[in-house]
């Protein structure tokens, strides 16, 4: 059993559904990489709506849900699994006051059952949280959980050098560097916006901004703790195309950042963000950015207490 002091709940909101499944095996790898705790949280609708009796039926109901979940895991495993029945309005209000309560590392929830099997798809739970949760909201493809369990071998970071991009690459170091696994970090280089008044940018203006790109991503490289073995690619196009093409090439989980603007410390899709959980090919994790953040190049990111853990 895993005795780390530092440990945190990756929760998982399970509801038993094939969805639900994708985002078990997904949430295990996580938790079983940082060494935190397994929270497995299944709701039970509002409080005040039915009788007592039929209330703690309904509980129990999905406790044994959530039991029959934790037994279909490995014995093995190096880490507490808890069961967590909520009331709440809804599933993702219940979720929502639990990330309040417990500051979890990760929320991990399934695709929409609409989505391509293999392809990311936000639902309504998933929607509603991924627009104020205060943790990380990561997201598994449909069909995840058919190809057994889930190892975090590569990491992959859109990073756009701005706060929230070194929110990003931070979270995703820290979970390659507790797993084992290795880091690529990719910057996108987008067009130019194109104004009435300019036809064709000069080519010291379009060379000036990919020298600027090089520069700041050779900077997160630098800060990133070299055992997690970092590696750059700077692409020009669109950031989400770019991105999602990616996702598809070998990546175990994609990791970026907020919205630039919102209240800190929540969650806010912002367009790259969004696309990428109608589409990608891989779970997609979106960190909420913070009030601080230090791009230095003294291993600022994989060296804290959750890299140090594994």
């Amino acid at each position: 059993m895993n005795d780390n002091p530092d440990a945190r709940p990756i929760v998982v909101g399970f509801d038993d559904s094939p969805q639900a499944h994708d985002a078990l095996v997904l949430g295990t790898a996580i938790a079983t990489a940082t060494g935190d705790r397994l929270v497995l949280a299944g709701a039970y609708g509002p409080e005040h709506v039915v009788r007592e009796e039929e209330l703690d039926a309904r509980r129990a109901q999905v406790l044994e849900r959530l039991g029959e979940a934790a037994d279909s895991l490995p014995s093995d495993l190096p880490l507490p699994i808890e069961r967590r029945a909520l009331p709440g309005s809804s599933a993702a209000a219940a979720l929502q006051e639990l990330a309040e309560l417990e500051h979890p590392r990760a929320l991990v929830l399934g695709s929409c059952h609409r989505g391509a099997i293999g392809r990311v798809l936000i639902g309504g739970v998933a929607d509603s949280l991924l627009h104020g949760a205060p943790c990380p909201v990561v997201i598994a493809p449909r069909g995840l959980a058919g190809g057994g369990m889930v190892r975090l071998r590569s990491v992959c970071v859109g990073f756009d050098g701005g706060p929230e991009g070194w929110t990003a690459l931070q979270r995703g170091a820290q979970i390659a560097a507790a797993a084992g696994g290795c880091l690529r970090v990719a910057m996108v280089v987008p067009p130019l916006t194109a104004i009435p008044t300019v036809a064709v940018y000069p080519p010291e203006i379009v060379e000036q901004r990919l020298k600027a790109a090089e520069r700041e991503l050779d900077h997160a490289l630098r800060s990133v703790a070299k055992r997690v073995e970092p590696a750059g690619r700077l692409l020009r196009g669109h950031p989400a195309e770019q991105l999602a093409e990616e996702a598809a090439a070998g990546v175990d989980l994609m990791v970026v950042g907020s919205r630039g603007y919102g209240p800190l410390q929540r969650v806010l899709l912002g367009s790259v963000s969004t696309s990428l959980m109608h589409s990608a090919p891989c779970p997609v994790m979106v960190v909420p950015r913070t009030a601080e953040f230090d791009p230095s190049e003294e291993g600022l990111a994989g060296e804290d207490q959750v890299a140090a853990s594994a």
